[in-house]
């Protein structure tokens, strides 16, 4: 940025000598130099702007990390938590079952 800054004031500068000066026709360069001077200030306004957008959403993205991440655990917990109630209902059901075919076996 640092650059940056010494370079628009160079490109100020060399435009500023610019405007002193008349083309061919007369007329003075300084109106054309003013307009592109006034766009280059507009663009330097938009990409501060832009940079400031996107450290604001950078902070929102870095704070909602967290909760994102507990949102995450808290859904593994409970997932584990289901894994282990269908696993005992299918042990229940397992055994059940073995009953049931011991009982039909002995009655054969």
């Amino acid at each position: 940025m640092k650059h940056f800054s010494l370079g628009l004031a160079v490109g100020a500068g060399f435009g500023m000598v610019l405007s002193l000066f008349e083309d061919k026709n007369g007329n003075r360069l300084a109106k054309p130099v003013q307009k592109q001077f006034n766009g280059v200030k507009d663009d330097v306004k938009s990409l501060t702007n832009a940079i400031a957008d996107l450290k604001t959403a950078q902070q929102e993205l870095k704070d909602a990390t967290p909760i994102a991440k507990q949102g995450l655990t808290e859904v593994e917990k409970e997932i584990e938590y289901y894994q282990l109630s269908v696993s005992r209902i299918v042990d229940s059901l397992q055994q059940e079952l073995d009953k049931l075919v011991q009982s039909t076996s002995k009655n054969k």
